[in-house]
């Protein structure tokens, strides 16, 4: 029976938060789609279910109907906990989600702990930091498609129904008369087990709220059982592509090229044009990547993060609309995985930012995704099936990592992951 689901707002986030339970031996199971109902959830064999609702980019009402339903359908089915995976860039419809997600449930408290220590994102006096900057000042402040706009993690819950109660490491909850949101600081791992433990002993989990750092804590505080996870060889080959526009990817791409893996920038055209890959140029230029990554040389497949003014350039002048080339990308950079596929070849794909993950996973129609570990903070291992053979898959959200993370990642592949079963 499913102890706890997670509902996600995109795909990478759905695996760094799954894995979190993964990792430490708990059956995880991860969704692409939405169950119907209470009763459809209760055929998984899974004690943690995470569920990607795609609400990321959704205006705040769909978003709200959308775990609002998820939420029922859990209560329905009888699961205990119920996990809302949030952005630990404060990114997505958070205050709306949140607001369904406690008001689905029938409880009166919903516990939310933005931080993710491990990457240097905390939170003090109600005030979100990245690496001691005020998060509006940071990279996810210039955002192209979603800049944060306020560090002060209150702002989230403008238009909520719910009140919301900032509360400071040495507070302590006291049950108020109508619904509440707690939004809690923390600094490090250990102030938020201190914090889970304490609302565990309440009986105060029933809904929550988070990125990866308070689910990495949540396996030990709800005793999940725990089973021998084995990670069998993967390819050794690896081909990564990136339909992220984060400047903490730009950087570890830049670095990746600096250091001999060969980059390759979709140009505009390739990246819009509809059947562009089954022309004779796209078959052509699929056929290339395959031998240079049967060569063994890793490649990078980007869409342009170092000169974005082009691509906007050319959605001007062809009229395509902000979200309509979102979309479109994430297809194109999927179709490119998908074809590789079916034209034999046998590697390891690193996919870089959610959108382009749900791209793939729509293109080979795939509805559950199987988790392994992590390999570093936010990058993770999973296989899908695919024609009866283990497709490899290494995620990553755009935000996350340093520089040379991609190097690192290429290390693992090629020279030591017959040392990672767990």
């Amino acid at each position: 029976m499913i102890k706890l689901l997670v509902i996600a707002d995109d795909f990478t986030g759905a695996l760094d938060t799954g894995v979190q339970f993964a990792g430490k031996g708990m059956t995880t199971k991860v969704l692409s789609y939405l169950p119907e109902d209470g009763e459809a959830l209760q055929q998984f064999q899974a004690q943690v279910l995470v569920i990607d609702a795609q609400t990321r980019h959704l205006d705040g009402g769909e978003a709200y109907r959308k775990v609002l339903e998820l939420v029922k359908s859990a209560k329905d089915a009888g699961i205990p906990y119920i996990y809302k995976k949030t952005d630990s860039g404060l990114r997505g419809n958070i205050g709306k989600e949140l607001d369904a997600a406690l008001t689905a449930s029938g409880e009166q408290y919903l516990t939310f702990i933005p931080a993710l220590p491990a990457m240097d994102r905390i939170t003090v006096g109600g005030v979100h930091y990245v690496e001691g900057i005020p998060i509006h000042e940071s990279a996810f402040g210039r955002d192209p498609f979603e800049p944060v706009m306020s560090a002060h993690v209150e702002d989230l819950f403008r238009d909520v129904s719910v009140k919301t109660v900032l509360y400071g490491e040495s507070s302590h909850y006291e049950r108020g008369k109508e619904p509440e949101i707690g939004i809690f600081d923390a600094a490090s791992e250990r102030q938020i087990k201190t914090i889970t433990e304490d609302l565990m002993r309440q009986k105060k989990l029933g809904v929550m709220a988070g990125c990866a750092g308070f689910a990495s804590v949540l396996g030990d505080c709800l005793r999940l059982e725990r089973q021998r996870v084995e990670v069998p060889a993967v390819k050794d080959r690896l081909i990564i592509i990136c339909g992220s526009v984060s400047e903490i990817t730009r950087e570890q791409v830049e670095y990746a090229e600096k250091n001999g893996m060969k980059r390759i920038t979709m140009t505009p055209a390739q990246q819009f044009t509809m059947g562009y890959l089954d022309s004779e140029d796209g078959r052509s230029w699929l056929r290339e990547l395959k031998q240079d990554c049967e060569a063994g040389i890793t490649c990078v497949i980007e869409t342009g993060i170092s000169d974005m003014e082009k691509a906007a350039r050319y959605r001007e002048q062809n009229r395509i609309p902000l979200e309509e080339a979102r979309v479109t990308i994430s297809k194109t950079l999927g179709e490119v995985l998908k074809q590789l596929l079916e034209m034999g070849l046998e590697a390891t794909f690193m996919i870089i930012g959610g959108d382009t993950l749900a791209g793939f996973i729509t293109e080979m129609r795939c509805g559950e995704i199987t988790i392994y570990r992590e390999l570093e903070q936010g990058t993770v291992l999973s296989s899908i099936k695919t024609e009866g053979k283990e497709q490899w898959i290494i995620s990553k959200s755009g935000g996350f990592g340093e520089p040379e993370l991609l190097m690192e990642v290429e290390q693992l592949v090629k020279h030591h992951f017959s040392a990672l079963a767990v």
